[in-house]
């Protein structure tokens, strides 16, 4: 009896690991959305401040609250859609929300009674398409206030920095399991979570893709990003394309037109400032 116990308590756990193994090597969706939530650390040193006027009257930067109301990080989260071959990077808009920030008037000065709004509608927002194999980027940027898209040429995504150095430590993000990169990148040591579990190369910071491999979690002085989940989900690959109707321009038209995007949106903030009542 305690041979025949022993021998069925011993296929009950083969079976039971074999269960374990074959759980933790699923394959990975071919097609869904993997999250990433950010921060960025604000740099109030580098922030510059333009003269403007509120209702008429001229306001010099040194007019303005020296705090800015500017917080000392903002959220930068992303969301990776992807399908096959092609993927699409999107940026938060609830994080996006608050980074547009302005300051109010001190006491005594034009328009100090006047607050300056928050939250003022981004002039426009931008979408990356990845061509996965190809190891290209396309960049979209539509007009908020138009919903015209322009469409720049695909620019190939760069190779890793030197000193890229792969690492024993691992843990597991979102049910992957990753190993630790260090890498000097923009002056500063960044320390990097790369799983190979997934059929693609990634990561939220573009300089830093490996060659083979998804980043996961990457930090540094200034910015970090950690991928919180990783769920299937039904992705049409025509929506990993730039659309047909986008504008094709070049770099330097671009720059002009969100030239032109940023100054519109100025003067419809200010124009609401006009139209506010006076005191």
């Amino acid at each position: 009896m305690k041979k025949t116990y022993s021998l069925a308590l011993a296929g009950a756990l083969a079976i039971s690991l074999l269960g374990f193994r074959a759980a933790a090597q699923a394959t990975p969706p071919a097609a869904g959305r993997l999250h990433y939530e950010g921060m960025r650390r604000v740099d109030r040193d580098k922030v510059k401040v333009t003269s403007i006027t509120v209702n008429g009257q001229p306001l010099r930067p040194e007019d303005l609250d020296n705090t800015l109301q500017l917080p000392h990080s903002v959220s930068s989260d992303k969301n990776l859609l992807f399908n096959g071959s092609y993927a699409k990077e999107e940026r938060d808009l609830k994080a996006l929300g608050g980074m547009v920030m302005f300051g109010t008037a001190k006491a005594g000065q034009a328009g100090a009674s006047t607050p300056l709004p928050k939250g003022a509608l981004l002039p426009f927002l931008e979408t990356k398409y990845l061509n996965l194999n190809a190891r290209t980027v396309t960049s979209v940027t539509t007009i908020t206030s138009t919903n015209t898209a322009y469409v720049t040429p695909a620019q190939p995504i760069p190779a890793p920095p030197a000193g890229w150095q792969d690492l024993p430590q691992t843990k597991k993000i979102a049910g992957y399991l990753c190993h630790k990169v260090t890498v000097p990148f923009k002056k500063e040591t960044y320390t990097l979570w790369v799983t190979t579990e997934l059929p693609f190369a990634y990561s939220p910071v573009r300089e830093l893709t490996p060659t083979q491999g998804v980043v996961l979690a990457l930090s540094s002085e200034q910015e970090e990003y950690t991928a919180t989940k990783l769920a299937a989900e039904p992705v049409a690959e025509a929506d990993m394309r730039p659309s047909p109707q986008a504008q094709p321009v070049t770099e330097a038209e671009l720059k002009e037109v969100r030239a032109k995007a940023n100054a519109d949106q100025h003067q419809r903030v200010l124009e609401q400032l006009a139209n506010q009542p006076k005191p």
